[in-house]
Protein backbone atom coordinates (compact mmCIF):
# COMPACT_ATOMS: atom_id res chain seq x y z
CA UNK A 1 0.00 0.00 0.00
CA UNK A 2 2.93 2.59 0.77
CA UNK A 3 5.51 2.79 -1.61
CA UNK A 4 8.81 3.37 0.00
CA UNK A 5 12.10 3.74 -1.42
CA UNK A 6 15.80 3.15 -0.16
CA UNK A 7 15.94 6.39 1.95
CA UNK A 8 13.11 5.21 3.62
CA UNK A 9 12.97 1.90 4.63
CA UNK A 10 9.89 -0.74 5.29
CA UNK A 11 10.28 -1.24 9.11
CA UNK A 12 10.53 2.68 9.03
CA UNK A 13 6.89 3.03 7.60
CA UNK A 14 5.50 0.17 9.86
CA UNK A 15 6.95 1.43 12.64
CA UNK A 16 5.61 4.59 12.13
CA UNK A 17 2.36 3.71 11.33
CA UNK A 18 1.87 2.50 14.60
CA UNK A 19 2.77 5.59 16.79
CA UNK A 20 0.84 8.47 17.51
CA UNK A 21 2.94 11.14 15.90
CA UNK A 22 2.37 9.35 12.57
CA UNK A 23 0.72 11.73 9.65
CA UNK A 24 -0.53 9.80 6.54
CA UNK A 25 -0.78 13.22 4.42
CA UNK A 26 2.79 15.03 5.51
CA UNK A 27 4.37 11.16 4.39
CA UNK A 28 2.37 11.67 1.25
CA UNK A 29 3.75 14.66 0.47
CA UNK A 30 7.00 13.98 1.27
CA UNK A 31 9.45 13.53 -1.67
CA UNK A 32 10.77 10.27 -0.25
CA UNK A 33 7.58 8.35 -0.05
CA UNK A 34 3.77 8.46 -1.36
CA UNK A 35 0.71 6.60 0.51
CA UNK A 36 -1.33 4.35 -1.80
CA UNK A 37 -4.49 4.49 0.05
CA UNK A 38 -6.41 1.13 -0.53
CA UNK A 39 -8.02 1.61 3.11
CA UNK A 40 -11.32 1.64 1.48
CA UNK A 41 -11.16 -2.69 0.22
CA UNK A 42 -9.33 -2.94 4.18
CA UNK A 43 -12.56 -1.59 5.00
CA UNK A 44 -14.73 -3.49 3.01
CA UNK A 45 -12.93 -7.04 4.24
CA UNK A 46 -12.89 -5.86 8.19
CA UNK A 47 -16.79 -5.15 8.57
CA UNK A 48 -17.97 -8.31 8.64
CA UNK A 49 -18.32 -9.66 11.66
CA UNK A 50 -19.48 -13.34 10.85
CA UNK A 51 -17.13 -14.95 9.05
CA UNK A 52 -14.01 -12.22 9.10
CA UNK A 53 -11.31 -15.59 8.93
CA UNK A 54 -9.23 -14.42 5.86
CA UNK A 55 -6.18 -16.11 4.47
CA UNK A 56 -4.38 -14.41 1.43
CA UNK A 57 -1.43 -15.52 -0.55
CA UNK A 58 1.18 -13.11 -2.55
CA UNK A 59 4.55 -13.28 -3.65
CA UNK A 60 7.46 -11.97 -1.46
CA UNK A 61 8.08 -8.05 -0.79
CA UNK A 62 4.06 -7.39 -2.09
CA UNK A 63 3.38 -5.26 0.85
CA UNK A 64 1.82 -8.09 3.06
CA UNK A 65 3.40 -7.04 6.80
CA UNK A 66 2.46 -3.79 5.75
CA UNK A 67 -1.40 -4.21 5.66
CA UNK A 68 -1.49 -6.48 8.24
CA UNK A 69 0.53 -3.23 10.05
CA UNK A 70 -2.78 -1.30 8.64
CA UNK A 71 -5.18 -3.68 10.03
CA UNK A 72 -3.71 -3.01 13.09
CA UNK A 73 -3.97 0.13 13.67
CA UNK A 74 -7.94 0.06 12.31
CA UNK A 75 -8.66 -2.14 15.13
CA UNK A 76 -7.47 -0.58 17.79
CA UNK A 77 -9.01 2.76 16.49
CA UNK A 78 -6.36 4.77 15.66
CA UNK A 79 -7.88 6.94 14.12
CA UNK A 80 -5.88 10.00 13.96
CA UNK A 81 -3.42 7.97 11.83
CA UNK A 82 -6.15 7.63 9.20
CA UNK A 83 -6.79 11.36 8.39
CA UNK A 84 -7.42 11.96 4.79
CA UNK A 85 -7.84 8.25 3.73
CA UNK A 86 -10.97 6.85 2.35
CA UNK A 87 -12.18 4.96 5.93
CA UNK A 88 -11.66 8.11 7.83
CA UNK A 89 -14.95 8.94 7.35
CA UNK A 90 -16.71 5.90 7.20
CA UNK A 91 -18.38 4.12 10.28
CA UNK A 92 -16.30 2.09 10.99
CA UNK A 93 -17.18 0.55 14.72
CA UNK A 94 -13.32 1.03 16.07
CA UNK A 95 -13.53 4.64 16.41
CA UNK A 96 -16.14 3.56 19.37
CA UNK A 97 -13.33 3.69 22.07
CA UNK A 98 -16.01 1.18 24.05
CA UNK A 99 -16.10 -1.09 20.83
CA UNK A 100 -12.16 -1.48 19.83
CA UNK A 101 -10.49 -5.09 19.98
CA UNK A 102 -7.24 -6.54 21.16
CA UNK A 103 -5.25 -7.33 18.51
CA UNK A 104 -1.94 -10.08 19.14
CA UNK A 105 0.34 -9.32 15.64
CA UNK A 106 3.20 -12.02 14.94
CA UNK A 107 5.37 -13.35 11.88
CA UNK A 108 5.99 -17.21 11.85
CA UNK A 109 9.90 -16.23 10.74
CA UNK A 110 10.16 -16.19 14.03
CA UNK A 111 9.74 -19.88 14.15
CA UNK A 112 12.26 -20.47 10.96
CA UNK A 113 14.81 -22.71 12.83
CA UNK A 114 16.89 -25.50 10.84
CA UNK A 115 15.81 -28.26 13.11
CA UNK A 116 12.43 -29.52 14.56
CA UNK A 117 13.68 -29.01 18.23
CA UNK A 118 14.60 -25.60 17.53
CA UNK A 119 11.30 -24.90 16.06
CA UNK A 120 9.81 -26.25 18.76
CA UNK A 121 11.51 -23.87 20.89
CA UNK A 122 11.22 -20.54 18.83
CA UNK A 123 7.28 -21.67 18.36
CA UNK A 124 7.54 -21.65 22.57
CA UNK A 125 8.79 -18.37 22.47
CA UNK A 126 6.68 -17.18 20.83
CA UNK A 127 3.91 -18.32 22.51
CA UNK A 128 5.45 -17.13 25.90
CA UNK A 129 5.48 -13.98 24.18
CA UNK A 130 1.67 -13.84 23.69
CA UNK A 131 0.83 -14.91 27.07
CA UNK A 132 3.45 -12.30 28.83
CA UNK A 133 1.17 -9.46 26.58
CA UNK A 134 -2.16 -10.54 28.69
CA UNK A 135 -0.15 -11.94 32.07
CA UNK A 136 -0.93 -15.62 31.02
CA UNK A 137 1.51 -18.08 32.76
CA UNK A 138 2.93 -19.60 30.24
CA UNK A 139 2.81 -23.99 30.99
CA UNK A 140 6.40 -25.27 30.58
CA UNK A 141 4.56 -28.97 31.09
CA UNK A 142 2.77 -29.06 27.85
CA UNK A 143 3.52 -28.51 24.72
CA UNK A 144 3.65 -24.66 22.43
CA UNK A 145 0.28 -25.62 20.92
CA UNK A 146 -1.52 -26.48 24.02
CA UNK A 147 -0.59 -23.02 25.72
CA UNK A 148 -1.74 -21.55 22.66
CA UNK A 149 -5.35 -22.49 22.94
CA UNK A 150 -4.63 -21.70 26.30
CA UNK A 151 -4.38 -17.89 25.60
CA UNK A 152 -7.08 -17.57 22.64
CA UNK A 153 -8.98 -18.31 25.13
CA UNK A 154 -7.57 -16.13 27.91
CA UNK A 155 -7.40 -13.08 25.74
CA UNK A 156 -10.59 -13.18 24.14
CA UNK A 157 -12.02 -13.45 28.18
CA UNK A 158 -10.06 -10.18 29.33
CA UNK A 159 -11.17 -8.34 25.94
CA UNK A 160 -13.70 -5.76 26.81
CA UNK A 161 -15.50 -6.81 23.63
CA UNK A 162 -15.35 -10.73 24.43
CA UNK A 163 -13.53 -10.98 21.15
CA UNK A 164 -9.43 -10.74 19.90
CA UNK A 165 -8.24 -9.77 16.81
CA UNK A 166 -5.08 -12.12 15.16
CA UNK A 167 -2.81 -11.56 12.64
CA UNK A 168 -0.16 -14.17 11.34
CA UNK A 169 2.59 -12.95 8.82
CA UNK A 170 4.25 -15.74 7.06
CA UNK A 171 2.71 -18.50 8.21
CA UNK A 172 4.43 -21.36 5.79
CA UNK A 173 7.76 -19.40 6.48
CA UNK A 174 8.97 -22.38 9.13
CA UNK A 175 8.44 -25.11 6.49
CA UNK A 176 11.24 -23.20 4.35
CA UNK A 177 13.66 -24.99 5.73
CA UNK A 178 12.31 -28.66 5.41
CA UNK A 179 11.32 -28.18 2.05
CA UNK A 180 14.23 -30.33 1.14
CA UNK A 181 14.59 -32.48 4.10
CA UNK A 182 11.88 -35.55 3.93
CA UNK A 183 12.90 -37.20 6.83
CA UNK A 184 11.78 -33.80 8.77
CA UNK A 185 8.83 -32.47 7.26
CA UNK A 186 6.67 -34.65 8.18
CA UNK A 187 6.89 -33.67 12.05
CA UNK A 188 7.47 -30.37 11.29
CA UNK A 189 3.90 -29.97 9.06
CA UNK A 190 2.19 -32.05 11.84
CA UNK A 191 3.30 -29.24 14.77
CA UNK A 192 2.44 -26.49 12.41
CA UNK A 193 -1.12 -28.06 11.77
CA UNK A 194 -1.68 -28.70 15.36
CA UNK A 195 -0.90 -25.07 16.06
CA UNK A 196 -2.87 -23.44 13.39
CA UNK A 197 -5.51 -25.56 14.09
CA UNK A 198 -6.18 -23.89 17.43
CA UNK A 199 -7.23 -20.82 15.52
CA UNK A 200 -10.39 -22.97 14.25
CA UNK A 201 -10.99 -24.11 17.68
CA UNK A 202 -11.03 -20.55 18.73
CA UNK A 203 -12.90 -19.14 15.47
CA UNK A 204 -15.68 -17.91 17.80
CA UNK A 205 -13.29 -15.76 19.98
CA UNK A 206 -12.06 -13.98 16.75
CA UNK A 207 -13.23 -11.03 16.01
CA UNK A 208 -11.05 -11.21 12.71
CA UNK A 209 -8.25 -13.70 11.73
CA UNK A 210 -5.91 -12.92 8.58
CA UNK A 211 -3.03 -15.32 7.57
CA UNK A 212 -0.55 -14.13 5.05
CA UNK A 213 2.22 -16.23 2.99
CA UNK A 214 3.79 -17.15 -0.18
CA UNK A 215 2.41 -20.58 -0.78
CA UNK A 216 -1.20 -22.14 -0.14
CA UNK A 217 -0.06 -25.58 0.99
CA UNK A 218 -3.24 -27.39 0.80
CA UNK A 219 -1.87 -31.10 0.73
CA UNK A 220 -0.27 -30.09 3.83
CA UNK A 221 -1.85 -31.03 6.82
CA UNK A 222 -0.49 -27.44 8.03
CA UNK A 223 -3.49 -26.17 5.70
CA UNK A 224 -5.99 -28.82 6.52
CA UNK A 225 -6.21 -27.38 10.01
CA UNK A 226 -7.11 -24.09 8.37
CA UNK A 227 -10.26 -24.66 6.41
CA UNK A 228 -12.66 -21.96 8.08
CA UNK A 229 -10.51 -19.41 6.25
CA UNK A 230 -11.86 -17.58 3.36
CA UNK A 231 -9.26 -17.67 0.83
CA UNK A 232 -8.93 -14.45 -1.19
CA UNK A 233 -5.77 -15.03 -2.88
CA UNK A 234 -7.82 -15.22 -6.56
CA UNK A 235 -10.67 -13.20 -5.51
CA UNK A 236 -11.69 -10.63 -8.10
CA UNK A 237 -12.38 -7.88 -5.72
CA UNK A 238 -9.82 -8.16 -3.65
CA UNK A 239 -6.80 -8.62 -6.65
CA UNK A 240 -5.28 -5.24 -6.71
CA UNK A 241 -5.78 -5.39 -2.47
CA UNK A 242 -1.30 -5.77 -2.89
CA UNK A 243 0.45 -3.77 -5.73
CA UNK A 244 -0.19 -0.82 -7.70
CA UNK A 245 -2.38 -0.52 -10.08
CA UNK A 246 -2.10 1.77 -13.81
CA UNK A 247 -4.46 3.99 -12.59
CA UNK A 248 -2.37 4.39 -9.59
CA UNK A 249 0.80 5.36 -11.08
CA UNK A 250 -1.09 8.08 -13.02
CA UNK A 251 -2.53 9.16 -9.32
CA UNK A 252 -0.80 8.86 -6.34
CA UNK A 253 2.77 8.21 -8.10
CA UNK A 254 2.38 10.36 -10.81
CA UNK A 255 4.74 12.90 -9.84
CA UNK A 256 7.12 10.51 -8.97
CA UNK A 257 6.98 8.74 -12.73
CA UNK A 258 7.04 11.89 -14.27
CA UNK A 259 10.11 13.11 -12.19
CA UNK A 260 12.23 9.27 -13.68
CA UNK A 261 10.83 10.19 -17.20
CA UNK A 262 13.02 13.66 -16.73
CA UNK A 263 15.68 11.37 -15.59
CA UNK A 264 15.53 9.58 -18.77
CA UNK A 265 14.78 11.67 -21.37
CA UNK A 266 10.88 10.27 -21.76
CA UNK A 267 7.77 12.07 -21.57
CA UNK A 268 5.13 10.37 -18.78
CA UNK A 269 3.61 8.29 -21.07
CA UNK A 270 6.79 6.72 -22.29
CA UNK A 271 8.04 6.36 -18.80
CA UNK A 272 4.37 4.66 -17.31
CA UNK A 273 4.71 2.39 -20.46
CA UNK A 274 8.22 1.33 -19.51
CA UNK A 275 7.61 0.68 -15.87
CA UNK A 276 4.49 -1.55 -16.45
CA UNK A 277 6.55 -3.75 -19.44
CA UNK A 278 9.08 -4.15 -16.90
CA UNK A 279 7.08 -4.57 -13.31
CA UNK A 280 2.95 -4.68 -14.21
CA UNK A 281 1.42 -7.92 -15.29
CA UNK A 282 0.85 -9.33 -11.96
CA UNK A 283 -3.03 -11.20 -12.38
CA UNK A 284 -3.97 -12.54 -9.23
CA UNK A 285 -7.62 -13.44 -10.13
CA UNK A 286 -8.85 -15.96 -13.09
CA UNK A 287 -12.38 -13.88 -13.51
CA UNK A 288 -10.69 -10.29 -13.22
CA UNK A 289 -8.18 -9.12 -15.58
CA UNK A 290 -6.84 -6.31 -13.45
CA UNK A 291 -3.20 -6.62 -13.32
CA UNK A 292 -0.72 -4.88 -10.50
CA UNK A 293 2.52 -3.75 -10.39
CA UNK A 294 5.50 -5.35 -8.19
CA UNK A 295 5.42 -2.56 -5.16
CA UNK A 296 8.98 -3.09 -4.01
CA UNK A 297 9.96 -2.66 -7.44
CA UNK A 298 8.20 0.57 -8.45
CA UNK A 299 9.81 1.40 -4.67
CA UNK A 300 13.45 1.05 -5.92
CA UNK A 301 13.11 2.31 -9.16
CA UNK A 302 11.34 5.41 -7.91
CA UNK A 303 13.59 6.25 -5.18
CA UNK A 304 16.65 8.47 -5.67
CA UNK A 305 19.22 5.57 -6.02
CA UNK A 306 16.79 3.90 -8.54
CA UNK A 307 16.41 5.55 -12.04
CA UNK A 308 17.29 2.47 -13.62
CA UNK A 309 15.21 -0.32 -15.50
CA UNK A 310 16.55 -3.68 -13.38
CA UNK A 311 15.77 -6.82 -11.49
CA UNK A 312 14.97 -4.97 -7.86
CA UNK A 313 12.57 -7.88 -7.01
CA UNK A 314 15.28 -10.63 -7.05
CA UNK A 315 17.93 -8.68 -4.78
CA UNK A 316 15.76 -8.65 -2.23
CA UNK A 317 16.07 -12.46 -1.27
CA UNK A 318 15.74 -14.82 -4.85
CA UNK A 319 14.79 -18.21 -3.82
CA UNK A 320 17.33 -21.00 -4.01
CA UNK A 321 14.51 -23.31 -3.69
CA UNK A 322 12.81 -22.51 -7.33
CA UNK A 323 16.44 -22.66 -9.13
CA UNK A 324 17.09 -26.31 -7.42
CA UNK A 325 13.18 -27.47 -8.74
CA UNK A 326 13.80 -26.38 -12.04
CA UNK A 327 17.36 -27.98 -12.45
CA UNK A 328 15.96 -30.71 -10.83
CA UNK A 329 12.89 -30.76 -13.61
CA UNK A 330 15.05 -29.97 -16.42
CA UNK A 331 12.81 -27.16 -17.72
CA UNK A 332 14.29 -24.12 -19.05
CA UNK A 333 13.50 -20.09 -18.48
CA UNK A 334 12.05 -20.13 -21.97
CA UNK A 335 9.77 -23.11 -21.47
CA UNK A 336 8.18 -20.74 -19.23
CA UNK A 337 6.27 -18.77 -21.26
CA UNK A 338 3.79 -20.99 -22.28
CA UNK A 339 2.59 -23.11 -18.57
CA UNK A 340 -0.84 -24.74 -19.28
CA UNK A 341 -2.33 -25.62 -15.83
CA UNK A 342 -5.75 -26.41 -14.14
CA UNK A 343 -7.11 -24.43 -11.29
CA UNK A 344 -6.73 -26.97 -8.89
CA UNK A 345 -3.01 -27.19 -9.88
CA UNK A 346 -1.92 -23.79 -8.87
CA UNK A 347 -4.41 -24.66 -5.37
CA UNK A 348 -2.64 -27.91 -4.13
CA UNK A 349 1.18 -27.19 -3.35
CA UNK A 350 2.31 -30.45 -1.65
CA UNK A 351 5.77 -29.77 -0.03
CA UNK A 352 6.49 -33.50 -0.61
CA UNK A 353 6.24 -33.14 -4.51
CA UNK A 354 6.35 -29.46 -4.50
CA UNK A 355 4.79 -29.29 -8.44
CA UNK A 356 7.13 -26.71 -10.09
CA UNK A 357 4.37 -25.14 -11.72
CA UNK A 358 2.21 -24.28 -8.91
CA UNK A 359 5.94 -23.36 -6.72
CA UNK A 360 6.57 -20.67 -9.47
CA UNK A 361 2.88 -19.37 -9.65
CA UNK A 362 2.40 -18.70 -5.57
CA UNK A 363 5.86 -17.92 -5.52
CA UNK A 364 5.36 -14.46 -8.09
CA UNK A 365 7.62 -16.46 -11.15
CA UNK A 366 4.56 -17.10 -13.23
CA UNK A 367 1.22 -15.83 -13.62
CA UNK A 368 -1.88 -15.89 -15.34
CA UNK A 369 -1.46 -14.66 -19.32
CA UNK A 370 -4.95 -16.02 -20.03
CA UNK A 371 -7.77 -17.70 -18.97
CA UNK A 372 -8.64 -20.91 -21.92
CA UNK A 373 -12.37 -21.62 -21.74
CA UNK A 374 -13.33 -25.60 -21.79
CA UNK A 375 -14.63 -26.91 -25.30
CA UNK A 376 -17.78 -27.72 -23.29
CA UNK A 377 -21.13 -24.88 -23.53
CA UNK A 378 -21.93 -26.69 -20.40
CA UNK A 379 -18.42 -25.72 -18.80
CA UNK A 380 -18.06 -22.60 -20.29
CA UNK A 381 -21.85 -21.30 -19.07
CA UNK A 382 -20.82 -22.34 -15.53
CA UNK A 383 -17.28 -21.18 -15.62
CA UNK A 384 -15.76 -25.32 -14.92
CA UNK A 385 -13.16 -26.62 -16.17
CA UNK A 386 -11.41 -23.61 -17.68
CA UNK A 387 -7.64 -23.87 -18.33
CA UNK A 388 -5.00 -21.13 -17.21
CA UNK A 389 -2.20 -20.49 -19.54
CA UNK A 390 0.89 -18.94 -17.18
CA UNK A 391 4.05 -16.67 -17.82
CA UNK A 392 6.42 -14.39 -16.56
CA UNK A 393 4.57 -11.52 -15.37
CA UNK A 394 7.04 -8.69 -16.81
CA UNK A 395 10.46 -8.24 -18.30
CA UNK A 396 11.79 -8.14 -14.47
CA UNK A 397 10.77 -11.48 -13.51
CA UNK A 398 12.39 -12.83 -17.47
CA UNK A 399 15.55 -11.49 -15.95
CA UNK A 400 15.82 -12.71 -12.42
CA UNK A 401 14.72 -16.39 -14.42
CA UNK A 402 17.30 -15.94 -17.18
CA UNK A 403 20.01 -15.30 -14.35
CA UNK A 404 19.10 -17.03 -11.70
CA UNK A 405 18.99 -20.19 -14.33
CA UNK A 406 22.81 -19.58 -15.62
CA UNK A 407 24.03 -18.52 -11.78
CA UNK A 408 22.25 -21.43 -10.10
CA UNK A 409 21.12 -23.94 -12.82
CA UNK A 410 23.99 -23.90 -15.01
CA UNK A 411 27.00 -22.83 -11.95
CA UNK A 412 28.17 -19.92 -14.52
CA UNK A 413 29.84 -17.17 -12.15
CA UNK A 414 27.48 -14.03 -12.71
CA UNK A 415 30.65 -12.13 -13.35
CA UNK A 416 31.79 -14.41 -16.01
CA UNK A 417 28.61 -14.73 -17.65
CA UNK A 418 27.83 -10.48 -17.42
CA UNK A 419 31.27 -10.17 -19.51
CA UNK A 420 30.63 -12.89 -21.57
CA UNK A 421 27.40 -11.33 -22.69
CA UNK A 422 28.86 -7.71 -23.29
CA UNK A 423 31.30 -9.39 -25.84
CA UNK A 424 28.50 -10.99 -27.30
CA UNK A 425 26.14 -7.95 -27.60
CA UNK A 426 29.34 -6.11 -28.93
CA UNK A 427 30.28 -8.68 -31.38
CA UNK A 428 26.73 -9.21 -32.89
CA UNK A 429 26.05 -5.02 -33.06
CA UNK A 430 29.08 -5.74 -35.40
CA UNK A 431 28.01 -8.29 -37.36
CA UNK A 432 31.02 -11.09 -36.13
CA UNK A 433 28.94 -13.66 -35.22
CA UNK A 434 31.16 -16.28 -35.77
CA UNK A 435 32.76 -15.94 -32.26
CA UNK A 436 29.53 -16.22 -30.93
CA UNK A 437 28.40 -19.62 -32.30
CA UNK A 438 31.46 -21.19 -32.26
CA UNK A 439 32.67 -20.33 -28.53
CA UNK A 440 30.50 -18.39 -26.19
CA UNK A 441 27.85 -21.03 -27.18
CA UNK A 442 29.88 -24.07 -26.90
CA UNK A 443 30.75 -22.51 -23.39
CA UNK A 444 27.35 -22.30 -22.66
CA UNK A 445 26.36 -25.90 -23.62
CA UNK A 446 29.24 -27.08 -21.84
CA UNK A 447 27.94 -25.87 -18.93
CA UNK A 448 24.58 -27.99 -18.92
CA UNK A 449 24.23 -30.21 -15.76
CA UNK A 450 25.83 -33.65 -16.76
CA UNK A 451 22.37 -35.62 -15.20
CA UNK A 452 20.25 -33.18 -17.92
CA UNK A 453 19.89 -35.21 -20.96
CA UNK A 454 19.94 -34.19 -24.52
CA UNK A 455 17.43 -36.65 -26.36
CA UNK A 456 16.90 -35.24 -30.02
CA UNK A 457 17.11 -32.42 -31.98
CA UNK A 458 14.02 -30.38 -30.69
CA UNK A 459 15.75 -30.33 -27.11
CA UNK A 460 18.72 -29.71 -28.35
CA UNK A 461 17.57 -26.67 -30.26
CA UNK A 462 16.02 -25.26 -26.68
CA UNK A 463 18.82 -24.92 -25.22
CA UNK A 464 20.26 -23.30 -28.67
CA UNK A 465 17.55 -20.41 -29.11
CA UNK A 466 17.30 -19.99 -25.35
CA UNK A 467 21.00 -19.22 -25.08
CA UNK A 468 21.65 -17.23 -28.07
CA UNK A 469 18.06 -15.08 -26.67
CA UNK A 470 20.46 -15.07 -23.42
CA UNK A 471 23.69 -13.64 -25.54
CA UNK A 472 21.30 -10.76 -27.04
CA UNK A 473 20.42 -12.29 -29.63
CA UNK A 474 16.71 -12.60 -30.18
CA UNK A 475 16.30 -15.12 -32.13
CA UNK A 476 12.78 -15.30 -34.21
CA UNK A 477 12.26 -18.94 -33.72
CA UNK A 478 9.98 -21.18 -36.89
CA UNK A 479 10.34 -18.36 -39.04
CA UNK A 480 8.08 -19.31 -41.91
CA UNK A 481 9.60 -19.51 -45.60
CA UNK A 482 7.65 -20.68 -48.65
CA UNK A 483 9.13 -24.25 -48.43
CA UNK A 484 9.27 -24.42 -44.46
CA UNK A 485 10.26 -22.84 -41.60
CA UNK A 486 13.84 -21.94 -40.43
CA UNK A 487 15.02 -23.15 -37.26
CA UNK A 488 15.84 -19.13 -36.39
CA UNK A 489 16.37 -15.99 -37.66
CA UNK A 490 18.30 -12.56 -36.35
CA UNK A 491 17.37 -9.72 -37.99
CA UNK A 492 19.40 -6.21 -37.63
CA UNK A 493 19.15 -3.39 -39.15
CA UNK A 494 22.43 -4.19 -40.86
CA UNK A 495 22.30 -8.17 -41.60
CA UNK A 496 20.34 -10.94 -41.68
CA UNK A 497 20.87 -14.27 -39.79
CA UNK A 498 19.24 -17.30 -40.89
CA UNK A 499 20.07 -20.62 -38.64
CA UNK A 500 19.21 -24.48 -39.28
CA UNK A 501 20.07 -26.85 -36.13
CA UNK A 502 20.84 -30.02 -36.43
CA UNK A 503 21.08 -33.59 -33.84
CA UNK A 504 23.52 -36.16 -34.73
CA UNK A 505 24.08 -35.29 -38.62
CA UNK A 506 26.86 -32.52 -39.86
CA UNK A 507 26.48 -28.27 -39.39
CA UNK A 508 26.78 -29.30 -43.23
CA UNK A 509 23.41 -30.60 -43.55
CA UNK A 510 22.07 -27.96 -41.96
CA UNK A 511 23.50 -25.75 -44.36
CA UNK A 512 22.47 -27.49 -47.26
CA UNK A 513 18.86 -27.74 -45.81
CA UNK A 514 18.90 -23.85 -45.67
CA UNK A 515 19.79 -23.56 -49.21
CA UNK A 516 17.31 -26.87 -50.90
CA UNK A 517 14.62 -25.08 -49.07
CA UNK A 518 15.40 -21.46 -49.46
CA UNK A 519 15.01 -20.36 -46.19
CA UNK A 520 16.85 -17.20 -47.21
CA UNK A 521 15.55 -16.32 -50.50
CA UNK A 522 13.35 -13.51 -49.53
CA UNK A 523 16.70 -11.50 -48.35
CA UNK A 524 18.15 -12.38 -51.46
CA UNK A 525 19.51 -9.30 -53.49
CA UNK A 526 18.13 -7.16 -50.89
CA UNK A 527 19.97 -4.01 -48.52
CA UNK A 528 21.16 -6.15 -46.19
CA UNK A 529 24.20 -8.96 -46.20
CA UNK A 530 22.57 -12.65 -45.59
CA UNK A 531 24.36 -14.81 -43.38
CA UNK A 532 23.97 -18.80 -43.05
CA UNK A 533 24.24 -20.42 -39.93
CA UNK A 534 24.23 -24.65 -39.59
CA UNK A 535 24.61 -25.85 -36.18
CA UNK A 536 24.95 -29.27 -35.34
CA UNK A 537 24.92 -31.09 -31.68
CA UNK A 538 26.67 -33.74 -31.12
CA UNK A 539 25.28 -36.25 -28.24
CA UNK A 540 28.46 -38.39 -28.18
CA UNK A 541 30.55 -34.90 -26.70
CA UNK A 542 27.25 -33.32 -25.04
CA UNK A 543 28.09 -30.37 -27.42
CA UNK A 544 28.13 -28.89 -30.89
CA UNK A 545 30.48 -29.43 -33.66
CA UNK A 546 32.19 -26.36 -35.05
CA UNK A 547 29.44 -24.12 -36.68
CA UNK A 548 29.66 -23.97 -40.19
CA UNK A 549 28.67 -19.95 -41.65
CA UNK A 550 28.80 -19.27 -45.31
CA UNK A 551 27.20 -16.11 -47.06
CA UNK A 552 23.90 -16.50 -49.05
Amino acid sequence: MLCYTDCMDKTLIIRQLTTSNFDFPALAQSVESKYVDKTDLLYELARHKDDAQYFISRPRRFGKSLMLSTLKAMFEGRKDLFKGLKIYDLPWECWDEKRRYPVYSFTMAQVNAPTLAKLEAALAKLVQGLCAEIGLKYDGKVDATVNFDVFLAAAAEKSPTGKIVVLIDEYDEPLAKFLDKPEALDDVRSLLHDFYEKLKNNAGRIRLLMLTGVTKLTKLSVFSGLTHLTDLSMSPRFATLLGYTPQELEGALRENVVELGKRLGMDFESAKAAILRWYDGYRFSPQSEARVVNPVSIGKLLGKDGGVFKSYWETTGGSTLIFNRIRASGRLPRDLEDVRVKQIQLDVCDAAVLPLDSLLYQSGYLTIKEVIPSADPEDRRIGARETYRLGPPNEEIRESLRDGFIAKVLGVEQDGFDTLLDHAKRQIADGDIRDVVETMLFSLYAAIPPDWRIKGEEEAKRYFLLFFSMLGADPAPEFPSARGYADAVVQRRDAVYVFEFKYRRSAKAAIRQIRDRGYADKWKGGPRPVTLVGVNFNPAKRNIDIPLIEPL
